[in-house]
């Protein structure tokens, strides 16, 4: 379904010259309008300064903020558009054609300022993981929340009305606010599941990689914050979230012990 809604897509960008300059280009490179593209880089410098002036985004800024998250919530205030993408520096789209899918699938879902959705990443950047695709198919809130199908942010594409009534990314959450506000965005309307990959993910950056127990922490946190318990009470889900934890952990030794006697690691 053609459409004719603004696509904002919202960079954030720290001391990363060669990814800010890969995903200035991609974004350059879309085929979808009327797109705007807004650009808020932490004071990273001169040479960012520079790279700026000449890529000239619709807006940029190049200051001191508080943070990943506080640059996203600067960079949404600052969209003027139907629907926020945010597609961090070093990350980039998969094809030029892909916001056009997506506003597409979008759109044909209903009116796009009330509607979210995600597709597939394609990793890059990680010589154990490059050119796999992640992104589950189809959504389902309880595996969610839990954080055993997570969806890629990077993938992801949020209508203006909802991301109004969503409000700001929580700066005080940590590296987990992403998953807390995409469970207050599920809880509001069930996100368009998009069959495309969207995004190259570059997996060397902050929040690629963490430790599981971090991690299935932030989940049952977020899942307090929400008030989503899909078992009706509190205890009965921090129960069900530490097995799946436990569940992944070992999961994870299990792969790491067998990598490491495969590369001649245990002698």
């Amino acid at each position: 379904m053609p459409t004719d809604a603004t696509l904002s897509v919202i960079t954030i960008s720290y001391r990363d010259l060669a990814g800010l300059t890969r995903t200035l280009e991609s974004v350059a490179e879309q085929t979808y309008a009327p797109l705007e593209h807004i650009v808020i880089d932490g004071g990273s410098g001169p040479s960012v300064e520079q790279l700026l002036e000449r890529a000239n985004p619709s807006y940029w800024q190049s200051e001191p903020d508080a943070g990943r998250y506080d640059a996203m919530n600067q960079g949404i205030d600052r969209a003027t558009g139907d629907v926020v993408w945010l597609m961090h520096s070093g990350d980039c789209f998969a094809a030029r054609d892909s916001a056009a899918i997506g506003m597409a699938a979008l759109s044909a879902a209903g009116t796009v300022r009330h509607r979210w959705g995600y597709g597939r990443v394609r990793i890059v950047g990680d010589p154990l993981r490059d050119g796999l695709e992640w992104g589950y198919s189809p959504f389902e809130m309880r595996p969610f929340a839990l954080g055993i199908r997570p969806i890629p942010h990077q993938a992801a594409l949020f209508g203006m009305d909802l991301v109004r009534d969503l409000g700001h990314y929580d700066v005080g959450f940590g590296l987990a606010a992403d998953h807390l506000y995409m469970l207050e965005a599920a809880q509001r309307e069930q996100p368009v599941v998009i069959d495309a990959v969207l995004c190259d993910f570059d997996a060397g950056g902050a929040g690629s990689v963490r430790p599981q127990r971090e991690h299935f922490a932030d989940i049952r946190r977020s899942l307090n914050v929400t008030g989503y318990h899909p078992w009706g009470r509190p205890g009965l889900t921090t129960l069900a979230s530490r097995i799946v934890e436990y569940t992944a952990r070992s999961k994870h030794t299990a792969r790491t012990v067998l990598s490491r006697r495969t590369h001649g690691g245990d002698r």
